[in-house]
């Protein structure tokens, strides 16, 4: 199996710094998380609810033990990563048993998001 070649936009500054905090909170949460983390300068922050139930829950077929399941992601820099998982493992005490999960993975590329000016700039199309 051959892939095609990825072409990489040369307008385009990518970040090779950046990593992704992930993780499930079996008992919600996050809306408490993330206020928390904005106090802390991290605005790179989404969460959803997602059905399911924690391993080795009882549950009745048909019917969904817990609604309070959420999973959330947090974009980070490299020297801001370690602490800030840190502080959500504390924060949401991940240590106790069927409280949740959180995982880290470093992002291959990222680009900054930035609005707009008064200037409206029009991208030239790529060549190859």
């Amino acid at each position: 199996m051959v892939f095609p070649e990825v072409k990489i936009d040369p307008r385009v500054r990518y970040l090779d710094y950046t990593w992704l905090i992930s993780g499930i909170l079996y008992e919600g949460g996050t809306d408490k998380l993330i206020p928390e983390l904005m106090k802390r300068g991290i605005n790179e922050v989404y969460f959803y609810n997602v059905a399911g139930t924690m391993i080795g829950q009882k549950a009745v077929a048909g019917v969904s033990g817990s609604f309070d399941v959420e999973q959330f992601h947090v974009v980070v820099t490299a020297d801001q990563a370690e602490n800030i998982f840190d502080f959500i493992y504390r924060f949401c005490d991940l240590s106790e048993p069927n409280k949740g999960i959180i995982y880290m993975n470093k992002l291959n590329r990222s680009t900054k998001h930035s609005l707009q000016g008064d200037e409206n700039t029009q991208l030239e199309e790529i060549t190859e």
